[in-house]
């Protein structure tokens, strides 16, 4: 018995579909975990350890798309430093509430402050099992 393969797909731009028409609706309203929308970034550090989070995790983020209370967040602030903290959006601005009591709780102006994403899931590394 012989097999031949089957003939590649030449893809020009004539052949993509074209995009869906305004009138569309998805068929649920549920959010979907696309990998548009979610990303993992491995912890550094051990500022997070009161609420599980250590060096070496990895974490499940979604992108950030409305406000929301007491969510553990990852953001830029001042477009340098990237942080991995609790936060409440007020209209003024974010706050934003450590899990290590020894750190103080910071205030930023909207202007100060960008909001990638909210943590989804963690992932425990096999070298951080003991402290869980």
């Amino acid at each position: 018995m012989t097999m031949t393969m089957p003939t590649p797909l030449n893809i020009t731009q004539h052949t993509l579909p074209q995009t869906a028409p305004k009138t569309a609706r998805p068929a649920y309203s549920a959010p979907r975990v696309t990998r548009r929308n979610t990303y993992a970034l491995r912890v550094r550090g051990n500022r997070m350890r009161e609420c599980n989070l250590f060096d070496g995790d990895v974490i499940i983020i979604r992108r950030y798309q409305q406000g929301s209370h007491q969510e553990t967040a990852i953001a830029t602030i001042n477009q340098r430093e990237i942080a991995l903290k609790q936060l409440s959006i007020s209209r003024l601005g974010v706050h934003l509430w450590p899990e290590d009591a020894a750190m103080p709780a910071v205030f930023l102006h909207n202007c100060d402050i960008q909001v990638l994403g909210m943590v989804m899931g963690v992932g425990h590394g096999a070298s951080n099992t003991q402290h869980h």
